[in-house]
């Protein structure tokens, strides 16, 4: 008798657990249908004879805009993205509008400001989340999609 009474406990815990599953993968699945609605960051690539890259934006993804206004030194990371340097530290990959263009080694954006390594610069624009399509730039994963650029 005391085998049958466990095996029952074993049995009702079993349908329990059972029970409990059937009814929690329909909310994870709503959840993914939202996320795959989501539209990804297209960008293309621009070279430059000297080797500087630039991101531009063709497409920027859906979604609630983080604004960001950074302010600090235009570089090049080690694989000739043009980056910027936080005045606070921090290292940024710089996405540039649709539009821009490389002259020599300087980015030239859609409204004329032009960003050479050395400048001291304030931008304004949007954060992007990490995105593996930049990733022949070493910083992925933390991108800024500039929407202007001031001197200072």
């Amino acid at each position: 008798m005391k085998h049958s009474i466990t095996f029952g406990t074993a049995v009702a815990a079993v349908f329990a657990l059972a029970s409990c599953s059937a009814e929690e993968p329909a909310q994870p699945a709503a959840q993914s249908t939202a996320t795959a609605v989501q539209q990804e960051l297209t960008t293309r690539l621009l070279v430059s004879d000297g080797g500087t890259k630039a991101l531009t934006v063709e497409n920027a993804p859906s979604g609630p805009r983080v604004e960001a206004k950074v302010a600090g030194k235009v570089s090049r990371d080690g694989a000739g993205c043009v980056i910027l340097l936080g005045n606070d530290g921090t290292d940024w990959t710089l996405i540039f509008p649709a539009g821009t263009s490389l002259d020599g080694e300087a980015a030239v954006l859609p409204d004329g400001s032009v960003l050479t390594a050395g400048d001291q610069v304030s931008l304004d624009g949007n954060r992007v989340p990490a995105n593996e399509v930049a990733s022949m730039c070493l910083n992925y994963a933390r991108l800024l999609s500039v929407e202007t650029a001031a001197a200072g």
